[in-house]
């Protein structure tokens, strides 16, 4: 089954997500969105606390992952699992400092969004309006 986002729809599957992802970086924290369309809101956010390794590919539209029994996600799903990650190329690094860490994978024909993460992500559906409230923002701006 495909990695479920705990939202109730299932981007690809009853509802249509946008092929390109806006991803916004400050420190550990990730935020991840998409446009949704046949969702009660029209935007797909997800959110990593932290996040230890982060890589988007655009203009691809299948994981660099090879081995695909691996994913605990079909091959058409949007959001995946990675079990015994070839990215990136030094795991044991990566596990040595963070032995709990997680790889996951968000693929849309046209984008592969990949988290390592020490914690699960956070999915909600948000307006439009409400995307500055979820925005990151460096501490010293403030």
């Amino acid at each position: 089954m495909p990695y479920d986002l705990g939202l109730g729809v299932t981007p690809g599957g009853n509802v249509t997500i946008s092929e390109f992802c806006l991803l916004e970086t400050a420190g550990e924290h990730v935020n991840l969105f998409w446009q949704l369309w046949g969702a009660d809101k029209r935007l797909l956010l997800i959110q990593f606390d932290k996040a230890i390794v982060v890589r988007k590919l655009d203009d691809i539209y299948l994981s660099t992952e090879t081995h695909s029994d691996r994913w605990k996600g079909i091959d058409s799903s949007f959001a995946r699992i990675i079990e015994g990650s070839e990215y990136p190329t030094d795991i044991e690094f990566v596990r040595l400092r963070c032995p709990k860490a997680t790889h996951y994978a968000f693929i849309t024909p046209s984008d592969c969004v990949d988290v390592i993460a020490e914690d699960r992500p956070k999915a909600s559906l948000i307006d439009a309006e409400e995307i500055g409230d979820y925005r990151l923002r460096f501490p010293l701006l403030d």
